[in-house]
């Protein structure tokens, strides 16, 4: 059996058992957004400025988004001053191994919004380790790992952006 095949398993073994769950407790420890991470697929951040768009909705500075860009391609390309991830950033049992992978899961955000397509077990990796206070993507069939999910075609980011800071206002974090 390849090897990949067998850590992917591990990894959705894992996102299964371990579904993010939050209470309406939640709520009461939130408070205004001022960091904001991103993740997002190489393919798609180089078609759409995130950063622009939503330092616009949030009324946040672009140096308040930290960026980390998923490549699930064999060839990494040149994504700039960047940080990425892979496959590769993962051990077998899905612990992360990547350093810039574990910096960014380790720093606290005040908000995690995921633009990956959900079929993907590596960025839902990612949102469950997470330290990040929300955490919003598109909603999956598959897994329910955010705490606000918006469902959308995943090629929609504008309307998606739209919803996510209309929820965010109502919940006055924004």
């Amino acid at each position: 059996m390849n090897l990949k095949i067998v850590k992917k398993n591990f990894v959705l073994k894992y996102l299964k058992s371990n579904i993010r769950t939050r209470g309406l407790d939640k709520l009461d420890t939130l408070r205004k957004i001022s960091k904001v991470g991103i993740l997002a697929e190489t393919d798609l951040f180089q078609t759409y400025d995130f950063t622009k768009n939503l330092s616009t909705n949030f009324g946040l500075d672009t140096n308040d988004f930290n960026i980390i860009l998923y490549e699930n391609s064999k060839i990494i390309e040149n994504l700039g001053n960047y940080l990425y991830f892979s496959e590769k950033d993962f051990g077998m049992f899905g612990k992360i191994s990547g350093k810039d992978l574990k910096n960014f899961v380790g720093t606290e955000f005040d908000l995690l919004i995921n633009y990956c397509t959900h079929e993907d077990v590596f960025s839902e990796m990612v949102c469950i380790k997470s330290k990040a206070k929300l955490v919003a993507g598109f909603k999956s069939k598959t897994y329910d790992n955010y705490d606000i999910s918006i469902k959308i075609e995943s090629n929609k980011i504008d309307t998606f952006n739209e919803e996510l800071t209309k929820y965010l206002q109502i919940l006055k974090v924004l």
